[in-house]
């Protein structure tokens, strides 16, 4: 099923609008209704709606395409990283029969298309399945990088252009960071991805030519049924991780296509949920100024593991070649981080990991490999290096305490300190209060290149890996979408 070819062929002008929300904050209608602005929308679904379709290519600043060319690399080489792995391959032999429809989409890494949905889904989860995406941090981390799937196939599947492209994309990511800037999700028992549910819709929306109505209906629809329970990453973590948003990316489609139709959908709902979940909020503002921009502030992964870990797998890095040389046994390993990192990473199935999706959310695992091996690496989850006894004497010996100083130095942030005594009484000890690749110390040009090459080259080979590098260095170029798509097919 596909949107009334009257909306979808349909050019909506929306004169005047960027203009008008630049330098305004849009507020969530019951969290501070008396400070709207003459003229806003009533609701939030309403005002993500005008907020999508006055985003402009060309008010983009560079920064900010430069960004997206940044995130798009990131996200392809996560994708083709988990290119075989188990949750992709079970994705794709499943969803490619159930799902109908022109096989227009293709999938990353694969030599098949398949349709738009299977698309979105299958790629959601090769981004997702290896923890090494990217993130943003308001309230909480968010993987926005997981709505790329989104535009992706439907940008390939329309015969959109680069600059349809990155806006769409634009558009995702801001929507979703915006809301993860207001509203913690986590503190309230669900789940950050929850953000990407009023945002997946945005995208699908503006490329199939959706009115402000009917995309306030679509955004309506997808988060009312986008609340996903924190379940998904607590405790002994499973496949589901790895499908993170991209059953709701499908959803969002379904939605959309639903609301092009005259479908309705629910206002109120980031309002409805703010003042009943526990703790409950009032008086919040999501801020939709189009004079500023989100994207510039995501952080890429150096490690392929949570991003609250990145601090600690550098520590142990940084010791490893030093513990080693001293041929002495480990008596202790005393960690010191954030109070809220501690209880997600540090938790007692933290210490007793059963699958790699728990092995990689684990502090005390990621740290014991970092030390004994001097970097923590998709091989060594892939060999189960997790499980080694050498890796589990050193988890045993671990404890994790809150970090007083650093927490009065960098409240918010994500460092850590780590400390190593040996059995003779010495010690050594790291501390990296702000990890590589975060926003305040951006992974640099050539280690994002390098790790975009490592990821595709055994998949596409070196020269169709060098293609892809150079179609998305000159994104706003492309003509057709499908010349990007179509390079992520092995030759």
């Amino acid at each position: 099923m596909t949107p009334h070819p009257r909306l979808l062929h349909r050019r909506f002008v929306v004169q005047g609008m960027a203009a008008a929300l630049a330098g305004t904050s849009l507020h969530v209608s019951s969290f501070a209704a008396a400070s709207a602005p003459a003229g806003a929308p009533e609701s939030l679904e309403q005002q993500l709606a005008m907020f999508a379709l006055a985003m402009r290519y060309e008010q983009m600043p560079v920064e900010v395409i430069d960004a997206i060319k940044r995130v798009v690399l990131d996200t392809l080489a996560c994708a083709l990283a988990a290119v075989g792995s188990d949750a992709a391959a079970i994705a794709l032999k499943t969803v490619d029969t159930a799902f109908g429809g022109a096989r227009n989409a293709t999938v990353i890494g694969d030599k098949r298309a398949t349709s738009v949905d299977a698309a979105t889904f299958v790629n959601g989860v090769l981004v997702r399945s290896l923890d090494l995406n990217d993130t943003y941090l308001g309230t909480e981390p968010l993987h926005p990088s997981e709505l790329m799937p989104t535009a992706l196939a439907l940008c390939e599947s329309l015969g959109r252009n680069g600059r349809d492209f990155i806006t769409a994309l634009a558009i995702g990511y801001e929507a979703s960071a915006r809301i993860t800037d207001v509203v913690s999700f986590m503190r309230r028992g669900f789940h950050p991805l929850c953000a990407m549910a009023y945002a997946a819709p945005l995208i699908a929306g503006r490329l199939w030519g959706l009115g402000p109505k009917e995309l306030a209906n679509a955004v309506g629809l997808s988060a009312a049924r986008g609340f996903t329970s924190f379940v998904v990453n607590s405790g002994a973590i499973s496949m589901m991780k790895a499908m993170g948003f991209s059953a709701g990316a499908v959803d969002a489609l379904l939605v959309t296509r639903l609301a092009a139709n005259g479908f309705t959908g629910p206002s109120g709902t980031l309002e409805w949920f703010a003042a009943r979940a526990n703790p409950a909020q009032t008086g919040a503002t999501v801020d939709l100024d189009l004079g500023s921009y989100r994207l510039p502030k995501v952080a890429f992964k150096r490690f392929p593991i949570q991003i609250e870990l990145a601090a600690v797998a550098e520590a142990g890095s940084k010791l490893s070649a030093s513990v080693r040389s001293r041929g002495v046994a480990i008596r202790a390993i005393r960690v010191e981080t954030y109070p809220g990192i501690i209880e997600r990473v540090a938790d007692a199935d933290k210490f007793r990991p059963q699958t790699r999706g728990t092995a990689d959310h684990s502090l005390p695992v990621c740290l014991a490999m970092a030390l004994l091996d001097g970097d923590v690496t998709l091989a060594q989850f892939e060999q189960d290096r997790w499980r080694k006894p050498d890796v589990m004497d050193l988890v045993r010996k671990t404890t994790v305490t809150p970090a007083a100083a650093l927490l009065a130095k960098m409240p918010g942030g994500r460092g850590a300190s780590v400390d190593v005594e040996f059995e003779d009484g010495s010690t050594l000890s790291e501390t990296v209060e702000v990890p590589e690749g975060d926003a305040k110390r951006p992974m640099s040009a050539a280690s994002l290149e390098a790790k975009f090459m490592n990821a595709a080259k055994p998949v596409l080979g070196p020269k169709r890996s060098a293609e892809v590098m150079a179609l998305v260095s000159r994104l706003e170029t492309l003509t057709d979408m499908g010349q990007l798509a179509r390079a992520l097919r092995p030759a």
